[in-house]
């Protein structure tokens, strides 16, 4: 079994905030915990249908780019399933806990933002 990535990369998460800047980097965070809300309260039949699926296939890239490996190793494997036809449950279990470790981690960003 591979080696569970870290929810968060810190050095490419203070890369894009250098590159962009904190305020675009801040916009960025919010724009992904939207997204992690929306995901994780979603019910389990919308969750793994076309709907899930398309905000999976955006949150895999924002989460890469922010620096959430784990979640978005998490979005390769469900969106990789989802465009093969079938989404096996494990996979969306393990998206659902890396989206719920994920949010715990942007909260926890934002609290110790100035």
């Amino acid at each position: 079994m591979p080696d569970t990535p870290a929810d968060l990369n810190p050095q490419t998460h203070r890369q894009v905030a250098k590159l962009v800047g904190p305020a675009q980097a801040a916009e960025m965070m919010a724009l992904l915990r939207e997204t992690l809300v929306r995901l994780g309260d979603m019910p389990e039949q919308e969750f793994a249908g076309p709907s899930g699926l398309a905000l999976v296939h955006r949150l895999k890239s924002e989460s890469g780019l922010m620096g959430f490996d784990r979640l978005a190793q998490a979005c390769e494997a469900v969106d990789t399933a989802g465009a093969r036809g079938a989404v096996p449950p494990q996979d969306l279990r393990s998206l659902r806990v890396a989206i719920a470790s994920a949010l715990a981690t942007a909260d926890a960003l934002g609290e110790a933002e100035p």
